[in-house]
């Protein structure tokens, strides 16, 4: 009887890692994918603009304003005016 409950703990302890695991590996690729998105639209607006640095750009706003705009009907315009600082700490960061 204690064999038959190891062997269920095992399979709940491997199925909810499993599930751990996952999550954190499709929130790094949709992460990614949302870099890679964001990156594409600034290097394709400004043509001397680095990959790298419109990478680095890109993962900056996204980590400081991906969750706070995440459901949010704020138009890009009223974004950028309110988060002008987070902008040019970002870029800065990016350049260096």
């Amino acid at each position: 009887m204690s064999s038959k409950k190891n062997i269920g703990l095992v399979i709940v302890v491997l199925v909810i890692g499993y599930n751990i695991y996952d999550y954190f590996k499709v929130k790094h690729t949709l992460l990614s994918a949302e870099i890679e998105k964001c990156s594409n639209k600034y290097t394709a607006a400004y043509s001397d603009l680095d990959k790298k640095v419109a990478d680095k750009f890109c993962a900056c706003l996204l980590e400081n304003l991906g969750e706070k705009y995440k459901n949010s009907n704020t138009g890009a315009e009223n974004i950028i005016e309110k988060e002008k600082l987070v902008l040019q700490d970002c870029f800065e960061k990016a350049k260096r």
